[in-house]
This record gives structure tokens, sequence and C-alpha cells, in this order.
């Protein structure tokens, strides 16, 4: 019996049953991780070779005056330094161009949110104008509204009142404004004048020169993505790019 003791004693420890147990564990683990990382970065490549039909890809309105402009691939003035933006010293940024008017913008603006809330700081959603004139005529008075929100600090708020919405008359949006503490008068300015018709059509040209059809478009780690993306859809795109930057 105390030869068998000292022989149990003896075993290296993966040959006894706990290591093995270990072993087969630990096993498993790893191949869950490798599995996962594998499906993050095939779903990450299909997405930027535009062979994963996302439901994005179907949820998106495109405007006819935009059309024209398809073709373009300029993203040089993508992102510039005095839009809205979440995190802006993020390491990843997303820019997003929205119609308040437009029910996929609304829903992809919600998912974007929703986002944020997860990830904080890691991630920067820069929000930016597509009013889709020729199918919501309200939404460049919107989009301008939002810009003069944006003027005196308060635009998040103002857009999630004008995501609510889908009656955005000036009476409405002039209430929000009062309802979120913007100076009225100074609100009132800006709506009637070039400010910020001028920052709005900013974004449009600079959407165009990008090849903007419709909304929303999304433009992440320089790749254009049409459509609706959901808070999976971005927690799986999010995650990659933070493992990517890691190892660099």
């Amino acid at each position: 019996m105390e030869e068998n003791f000292a022989e149990e004693i003896s075993k290296k420890w993966y040959k006894k049953w706990w290591g093995a147990l270990l072993i087969i564990v630990g096993g498993l683990i790893l191949s869950f991780i490798i599995i996962i990382a594998g499906q993050v970065y095939f779903y990450y490549r299909q997405i930027k070779s535009g062979d994963l039909p996302l439901p994005g890809k179907i949820m998106f309105q495109e405007s006819g005056t935009a059309a024209a402009a398809s073709g373009a691939n300029n993203l040089t003035n993508i992102n510039p330094a005095n839009e809205p933006a979440s995190a802006p010293n993020s390491p990843i940024t997303i820019v997003g161009f929205f119609d308040f008017e437009c029910p996929y913008s609304r829903e992809g603006n919600a998912a974007m949110r929703a986002t944020k809330t997860v990830y904080g700081d890691k991630v920067n959603f820069v929000f930016r104008n597509f009013p889709l004139t020729d199918i919501h005529q309200n939404s460049m008075f919107a989009a301008i509204a939002g810009e003069c929100a944006h003027a005196q600090n308060k635009f998040w708020l103002m857009s999630d009142k004008l995501f609510s919405d889908s009656n955005l008359s000036r009476e409405k949006i002039e209430l929000y404004a009062t309802e979120i503490g913007l100076d009225a008068e100074q609100f009132t300015k800006c709506l009637d004048g070039y400010q910020g018709r001028g920052a709005v059509l900013k974004d449009v040209l600079d959407g165009q020169a990008a090849g903007i059809r419709g909304t929303p478009t999304w433009f992440i780690d320089g790749e254009k993505i049409e459509g609706v993306l959901s808070v999976s859809d971005f927690k799986k795109i999010i995650d990659y790019l933070l493992a990517k930057k890691e190892t660099q």
C-alpha cells in the first residue's frame, strides 16, 4: 500500500487525474478563444470586402439626388475636427452620416448610442449630416437645428430629441431647444442665419465627395459601410479593431 502511495506521489502532474482534467479544460478554453478570434477576423474581412450580407445593406434609404455622386471615393474630409464627437481622443473613430427624418438613421443612431455605453471612451462616434431633402421635407431644417445646438455644446441632447419625433416642425424644434436649455435668442439667430446651414452643407459636400448614396452610411477604419449596423455588428468590428491595435 505504501508502494502504491509513493508511486502516486512520484507521478508527473499531467499524469494525475486532476492534471489530465486541467489539460482538457485548458484545451477547450484555448479552442474557444481561437474560434471566436477567427470568427471576428473573418467577419471584419467580409465587411471590408463587401461580401457579408449584413442587414445594413437592406436597411438603408437612398436619395435620388445623392446617387449621382455614388462613384466618388474621396475620404479626405470625412472626419474634420469640429464635428459632434463623443470621445475625440479614442483609439477608434466611427463616422456616421444621418438624416433625422430617416427611419433607418434613427435605428442606426440608437445602436450607435447603445454601443457607446458599452465601450465608453474606447470608441469615438462622429455625427455628420446628410439630409435627404428630396425625400424628407424637414430634414434640412432638423440638421440645421442640430448644428445650432452643437454651437451651444448641446448637440447630443438635441439629436436625441430630433430622432424621437417624426414630426419635426419648427415649433417642435424650438420647444426642444427650450427643454434642453439652449439660449433661445442665439438658437433662433443660428436657425435663420448661415452658420448652421453652412455646417450642414459642408457635411453634404464631404459626403458626396466620399460617394454617399443615402443614410445611414458609416466610415470605419477607412471603409464605407451602408445601412443600419446593430449593436452586435458594432461589437464584432470594434473588438477586432481594438485587438488589432494592441498588437501594433
